[in-house]
């Protein structure tokens, strides 16, 4: 498969390309600074492109087969990158012929479901601390819900660093009981390992360690 990963550079985006060239697709790599993805490859390509810039986004996209979303931000200021930057890559999408489109979000925009205090600490103290954040995921999804692509969301809880683990968990349009973390890599072989999975099609889905 024809792969484009937008946040490419970032540490997850990074796992991302790892595991498509892996799993043997060809993986076109959009970053502002290309130079920034340390990965040489026969099937990589990295392309500077910002996802503020519809039209920088196009070319890349144009014939492509999927596109991985794993933006991230330095600073828990207000943002838009995540909800521009998703309106602009589907617009580049829907224009070069894409019709796959798998993005990374937070699973601490819905909380109800955890236990009282695991619930308390992630609406009392986690989403304070990322609410910027968060109001600008939720604005993503909203974006990639109203979209005619065959879309998933991944919602994640704390990313960590490390290897994959064999047994992490995955709910399709559910929620995981206590879920407090996963590591990117695992993050990585789910979204990898299900790009053609039509189950996952218009589903939010779950993943934690």
């Amino acid at each position: 498969m024809e792969i484009v990963v937008v946040g490419a550079a970032g540490r997850t985006g990074r796992l991302l390309v790892e595991k498509a060239l892996e799993n043997k697709h060809s993986v076109t790599a959009l970053l502002r600074d290309p130079a920034k993805l340390p990965i040489e490859h026969e099937r990589l390509s990295k392309v500077r492109a910002d996802v503020f810039d519809v039209e920088s986004l196009t070319g890349p996209l144009a014939g492509k087969e999927a596109v991985v979303i794993a933006l991230g931000v330095t600073t828990r200021t207000t943002t838009t990158v995540f909800s521009e930057g998703a309106r602009n890559v589907i617009a580049a999408a829907r224009a070069g012929g894409v019709r796959r489109l798998v993005t990374m979000s937070s699973a601490g925009l819905e909380t109800k479901h955890l236990p009282m205090m695991q619930r308390f600490v992630a609406e009392f103290v986690v989403d304070r601390v990322y609410r910027n954040i968060h109001l600008d995921l939720a604005r993503m999804e909203d974006e990639v819900e109203a979209s005619p692509l065959d879309w998933t969301i991944v919602r994640v809880p704390m990313l960590t660093d490390g290897p994959a683990t064999p047994n992490y968990q995955a709910v399709v349009g559910g929620h995981i009981p206590k879920a407090s973390r996963i590591a990117r890599a695992n993050v990585a072989d789910y979204i990898v390992t299900h790009l053609d999975d039509t189950a996952t099609y218009g589903r939010r889905v779950e993943v934690a360690n």
